[in-house]
């Protein structure tokens, strides 16, 4: 080692040239040149198809753009494949009550209001469904679309599943306290609990929570508690009062009053939903030309 550190005493201490240097200031005229080059560069380019042969290698991304709140205009093609559409322009035009049966729909268009009204972007988490068919939370980003003006025109945004509320390894302790909570939804489930069984002070729960899913204990419980409702919504008959007692609400007012609060809709209309969903999607799909 002393060898090799007299071979190269200096071999530290020189400044290395710059590999990426900043590019020199452009006049204003130059600005307005290039600008325009590459407006007429884009005019020759399929620019959505190219996007959507990249959005491919990202398919966990479902990207959409809207004309206005619920006016849809382009899908990536994940999202076509989980709607089974025949093809793009089938959904060109088409808002969110056709493309999402039921109640739903209502929640989509509210938040792209928002966006549209304000300027201003939006996340949250959204229930929409799997390639299967099957109901999933997703982080739904929202941004506005903007001409070259300046002015919305629109909603771009996408879709990411979310995967917190299956069992995914998160390392210790955090691992302990999902298992625990994923096996005693119908029980109460307190911080000072889920503390206790992980010998930490209820502050550091609260820490490990905010920091893993930007989200107190209390509202992940709620959130895991509405996420286990709708499977036992779409994928059981039983009565919506017997669901609040299993997912560990005291009564089926308490889970509608969660359930809208996360979904803005009840646990019957949301039933009603995705039930229509679900016949959508394994109906045959009707050909253009077809009665």
């Amino acid at each position: 080692m002393k060898k090799l550190q007299n071979f190269m005493p200096n071999a530290t201490r020189e400044t290395l040239p710059t590999v990426i240097r900043p590019p020199h200031v452009l006049s204003p005229s130059e600005k307005k040149r290039r600008l325009r080059d590459r407006e007429e560069w884009l005019k020759g380019i399929d620019l959505l198809e190219a996007l959507n042969d990249l959005f491919d290698y990202i398919p966990e991304y479902r990207v959409f753009l809207k004309r206005r709140a619920g006016e849809i205009m382009f899908l990536s093609r994940a999202m076509l494949r989980t709607i089974r559409a025949l093809d793009e322009a089938s959904i060109i035009g088409a808002s969110d009550y056709q493309i999402t049966p039921g109640p739903l729909a209502e929640l989509y268009h509210r938040r792209d209001e928002v966006v549209l009204s304000t300027g201003q972007p939006l996340t949250a988490l959204e229930l929409w469904f799997t390639l299967e068919g099957l109901p999933q939370w997703f982080i739904c980003h929202k941004a506005p679309l903007k001409d070259r003006k300046g002015e919305i025109v629109g909603i771009i945004g996408f879709l990411k599943e979310y995967p917190y509320f299956d069992p995914v390894p998160m390392g210790e302790p955090l691992d302990q306290l999902l298992k625990v909570i994923s096996e005693n939804l119908n029980s109460p489930l307190r911080v000072s609990h889920l503390a206790d069984i992980a010998n930490l002070s209820i502050r550091q729960v609260e820490r490990l929570f905010r920091q893993a899913f930007g989200m107190s204990p209390k509202d992940f419980i709620t959130k895991t508690r509405v996420h286990k409702a709708v499977e036992l919504l779409v994928h059981t008959e039983l009565p919506i009062n017997r669901i609040a007692l299993e997912v560990g609400f005291c009564d089926q007012s308490a889970l509608t009053y969660y359930f809208r609060r996360e979904l803005g809709v009840t646990p019957r209309k949301f039933r009603k939903a995705a039930l229509l969903w679900q016949a959508s999607l394994t109906a045959e799909p009707k050909r253009s030309g077809e009665s």
